[in-house]
């Protein structure tokens, strides 16, 4: 089996694929300080949820948005006897032709969610990810990654709202009781967080459509997306675990 690891800023996510068949996703915290002893004892943990141990892995790719983690996930790995590690870096074959201005710099995740699009012949194409920060990643008529747009994730917005008003508190991001129309403020937090969000959503992927030309395939992804994705108004696919599928992709095609 293969070991996908998304490195996110929130959590670091699991799948496990035995061939192309995704046998379990988890997530675990992601915390900077943590050696990769303290991250071997927790996968291990994990592993034997699912009925697992790690010699079954005969190999893990790892995609990271957090450098400071990388090094201690590969070690943490290395400790469970998973030596044969691809870490999504400039050189790894992804099958992307990116035409941005600095596409080394592109985050790892926005790479793998283009490459699974491409992988499954998805284009004209733009991928939402609704993660710790709310992601827009483009694909043209012939498959090229020409632009992304990064805004705060709603659980961003959430926080800082509590943090830079005196008598608004954090609410947790679920649909309001009484849709747009907040009766009480939790629930006016809450109604501007889930329509709100969709229709920024919506609204950007207009304005993708006017830039291409065409209506292109719209992907969901991310954390937040399950209470967003009912008050879109824009044809689309939800793809919960698109960026580890896309993570386990990219491994496949350096085994060429």
């Amino acid at each position: 089996m293969v070991l996908a690891v998304e490195i996110g800023n929130t959590h670091i996510s699991l799948g496990s694929f035995d061939g192309d068949d995704c046998k379990f996703v988890a997530p675990i915290a992601t915390a900077p300080k943590r050696t990769g002893v303290e991250i071997a004892w927790e996968l291990k943990g994990v592993f034997s949820l699912f009925g697992l141990q790690a010699n079954q892995f005969h190999a893990a790719i790892v995609g990271s948005v957090v450098p400071t983690m990388t090094a201690a996930v590969i070690q943490a790995l290395s400790l469970l006897g998973i030596e044969q590690v691809l870490s999504l870096s400039s050189g790894v074959r992804t099958g992307v032709n990116i035409k941005t201005e600095q596409p080394r710099k592109l985050g790892s995740d926005l790479v793998a969610n283009a490459a699974w699009a491409l992988s499954n012949a998805l284009f004209p194409c733009v991928v939402v990810d609704l993660g710790t920060a709310t992601t827009f990643t483009v694909l043209d008529q012939t498959g090229a990654l020409i632009g992304t747009a990064i805004c705060a994730g709603v659980d961003i917005s959430l926080d800082a709202l509590k943090r830079q008003t005196e008598q608004l508190t954090h609410v947790m991001l679920q649909t309001p009781k009484h849709g747009v129309l907040g009766h009480n403020t939790e629930e006016a937090i809450k109604a501007g967080a889930v329509f709100g969000t969709a229709s920024m959503v919506d609204g950007m992927l207009l304005r993708y459509t006017e830039e291409l030309g065409t209506q292109p395939h719209v992907l969901i992804t991310g954390g937040a997306a399950e209470p967003i994705v009912p008050y879109l108004r824009t044809p689309h696919r939800l793809e919960p675990y698109l960026t580890l599928r896309g993570l386990h992709w990219i491994w496949k095609k350096n085994q060429a």
